[in-house]
């Protein structure tokens, strides 16, 4: 069966995820990328560094964000989101890495789990808890979800 997600069922699926896609649309270009993420009241917020998202995010900070919760092809359940852009600087940008690092940093792996080539002391790897981070807010103004069960 097909349906609706209510607005509570939205609410709860962007609010217990941690990692959505987001649509970006600049310059004949469109980008769709996964981020990691918290949501509270309304809002998106990440971080990342510099590059093609950024900028194209700053031409047009109109984008949507996407999570999914997929049990089978035949049971899952999905929200769309739309908002604006925003980056943040200052303690208001210091306040959302401790938010977002006391969501994400519990799921992540210890480092003996990582090979030796991933692990985060690795040169092959960016990180964005670094001093180059880009803080960021999505301001949501419209929300849609469906499922199928």
């Amino acid at each position: 069966m097909l349906g609706k997600l209510s607005a509570s069922e939205i609410e709860s699926i962007l609010t217990r995820n941690v990692v959505g896609r987001l649509g970006i649309q600049a310059e004949d270009k469109s980008y769709i990328v996964p981020v990691t993420y918290v949501y509270e009241q309304g809002v998106i917020y990440g971080h990342t560094v510099e590059g093609l998202k950024v900028a194209l995010l700053r031409r047009n900070p109109q984008c949507c964000f996407e999570v999914d919760e997929i049990k089978t092809i035949a049971n899952w359940q999905s929200v769309i989101a739309w908002g604006r852009f925003e980056e943040l600087h200052g303690p208001e940008a210091e306040k959302i890495v401790e938010m977002i690092s006391a969501r994400l940093v519990p799921l992540m792996p210890s480092v003996t789990s990582y090979p030796p080539r991933m692990g985060p002391t690795s040169s092959m790897r960016t990180s964005t808890q670094l001093g180059n981070s880009i803080v960021y807010r999505i301001v949501l103004t419209e929300k849609t979800g469906r499922y199928e069960h």
